[in-house]
């Protein structure tokens, strides 16, 4: 129950805020463990609004194994919105987490989730919020250790002032070694507790550690959460959530989750069906979602859909999949999926041309892309969605005529057929140069090149009425690029953005042009210019401490191999000699 002392605190504000039930908590499920009673204090911060992290499936896995440890508590905060903060300025109070109703800076350790690159000046801002200072240089013994984990943390060089660690890779079983240290270590200095865990494998301490290694978690039963704490309205991805499998062997030399998540690791058949009957029963959800950079590779995933909708029927409870692959679509598999509701299929092409589905390596032909949507469009689904990537390397305009050529080419088979044209949703993205990537040393192509695309698919809507497309904000790609390559004068970058009130950027309603432009002038910086710069292949870059497995030698060779047009084999199929499982002693996992 909510306490009624902190009720009469900030009822003037919860009253006045535009979505209270964003900072109330006592959400169904949730732990609400006892604080004083807890040998060591985590509080999860995730650096965006409120619907957006609760719906996080790794912040409910880190949520639920720290709480399962006797003697360890796990709270939780959100980025407030701009109404609430102006509201605890109004009335003089201060930001508290959601359960236990402490402030941020009682916790031993703060760890901020690092999911998207226009997250960082909400991380600057909530710090400040914490009353925690904002270089790490400058905190004391009193104040919490700062750590940070997540997808980002693949290049931590923007963040490092501003972070204690960062957790390499698989965050299950490094986070409660990193509260087990802090435990024994309580009345250490902050300087020898900092050096004992960069000893842990997968931690990067800057400053006490040159080189870090990703840790690899078994995918097992035990650390998958079977509750999560419910929202009290509807968030982003409002259902249960079983994670399938981890890692994606299909290896797009875009995709940075698919190499930062290597290798392929298959949850078991068994356990996916029993998580499934819990995480439902447990949470009352009528939802549940199957995850996966690639659900239906899953080696049994026609099976695991059998038996759920076997278990499941006449319950009301459906299944939510990710995009289907062209390549291993199956219709009696989207059957599965959709049931009898045939709202919408997604398919993700990436790439109009089969010379640009080459350089990316997506393995998957036209024929794929077209048999896939005619067999959907003829067993009654009308709506269809399209996943493309524009800017990539090597790309011409050509290219990009191939985007509009393909949905003529259904509408074409369509009416030789007597079918009725689809409705279809284009949702066109702009290349983003991702560190550990085969491409990560590409140009990204300047905001003219992208607007001039854009501006020439726009144009064509007369040849493709039955498709609409959507577009992603070229200025914010371009700022992704910026910070997802930067380093120290990145990190300066985000301070003056910081000092400028830019804050919950990741919404793009929030960045403002003009600030970015004063602060290019400031520093004398060009952001575009960093941008559509081709980095060194011979040059050693700013992220190779952090190892992720994978061999230099062979994302060079996987650059080379896209500019001559050269696929890779999926490594489901054959090893690709990437580096991870020798590298890192470990091996891919299937359900076979």
């Amino acid at each position: 129950m909510i306490d009624d002392n902190f009720l009469k605190e900030y009822s003037q504000i919860l009253y006045k805020t535009e979505r209270p039930s964003r900072y109330i908590g006592d959400e169904f499920a949730s732990y609400d463990k006892n604080f004083d009673n807890s040998d060591v204090k985590f509080l999860f911060a995730f650096p965006d609004k409120y619907e957006i992290g609760i719906s996080n499936f790794g912040h409910k896995i880190i949520y639920d194994l720290i709480n399962k440890k006797e003697g360890f508590l796990c709270d939780r905060i959100y980025a407030p919105d701009f109404d609430f903060i102006n509201l605890l300025d109004k009335y003089n109070k201060k930001i508290y987490a959601l359960e236990s109703k402490r402030k941020p800076k009682d916790f031993d350790v703060i760890g901020f989730s690092l999911q998207y690159e226009m997250s960082y000046t909400t991380v600057l801002k909530m710090l400040e919020l914490f009353d925690i200072p904002l270089f790490s240089k400058d905190r004391n013994g009193s104040c919490p250790i700062i750590l940070a984990g997540g997808p980002c943390c693949a290049n931590p060089y923007p963040m490092i002032p501003y972070i204690d660690i960062f957790v390499i890779g698989d965050g299950e079983e490094v986070n409660i070694e990193v509260l087990e240290v802090i435990k024994n270590n309580k009345n250490n200095k902050r300087e020898e507790i900092l050096k004992k865990l960069s000893e842990i494998e997968g931690i990067f301490a800057p400053g006490y550690n040159q080189r870090a290694k990703k840790r690899v978690a078994e995918l097992t039963f035990e650390n998958h959460p079977k509750n999560s704490p419910i929202p009290h309205f509807a968030s982003i991805h409002d259902r249960a959530v079983v994670e399938l499998r981890r890692g994606c062997g299909r290896l797009c030399r875009f995709c940075q989750a698919s190499h930062i998540n290597l290798p392929i690791r298959e949850r078991k058949k068994e356990d996916i069906i029993k998580l499934a009957e819990e995480y439902t029963k447990n949470t009352g959800y009528d939802e549940y979602s199957l995850l996966s950079l690639s659900s239906n590779d899953h080696s049994k995933i026609e099976e695991i859909l059998t038996e759920l909708n076997c278990h499941f029927k006449g319950t009301g409870i459906s299944v939510s999949l990710p995009s289907q692959r062209a390549d291993k679509f199956s219709l009696n598999l989207a059957k599965l999926a959709c049931g009898e509701r045939k709202a919408s299929i997604t398919i993700a092409p990436e790439a109009g041309s089969q010379r640009m589905r080459d350089i990316i390596n997506k393995n998957l032909s036209e024929k794929q892309i077209i048999d896939a949507t005619i067999s959907c469009i003829k067993n009654g689904w009308s709506k269809i969605k399209y996943y493309f990537i524009i800017g990539l390397p090597f790309e011409n305009m050509d290219d990009i005529e191939a985007i509009v050529k393909l949905i003529e080419n259904v509408n074409l088979i369509c009416k030789k057929e007597g079918l009725k044209y689809p409705n279809i949703t284009c949702s066109v993205s702009i290349f983003v140069p991702k560190p550990h990537t085969p491409f990560q040393w590409a140009r990204q192509n300047t905001l003219f090149e992208i607007e001039e695309k854009i501006k020439y698919l726009k144009n064509q809507k007369n040849r493709i009425k039955n498709a609409k497309l959507n577009f992603h904000n070229p200025f914010v790609s371009m700022l992704e690029a910026f910070f997802a390559r930067g380093g120290k004068k990145e990190s300066l970058f985000l301070y003056e953005l910081y000092k400028n009130g830019c804050y919950l950027e990741s919404w793009d309603e929030n960045i403002k042009k003009e600030i970015y432009s004063e602060v290019e002038k400031k520093l004398n910086i060009d952001i575009e210019k960093e941008t559509t710069q081709e980095l060194s292949i011979e040059k050693k870059l700013p992220w190779e401490n952090i190892d992720f497995g994978l061999n230099r030698t062979w994302l060079m060779n996987e650059y080379k191999k896209a500019y001559k047009e050269i696929s890779t084999i999926p490594c489901e199929v054959k090893c690709s000699n990437c580096g991870v499982c020798t590298n890192l002693k470990t091996k891919k996992v299937l359900d076979c």
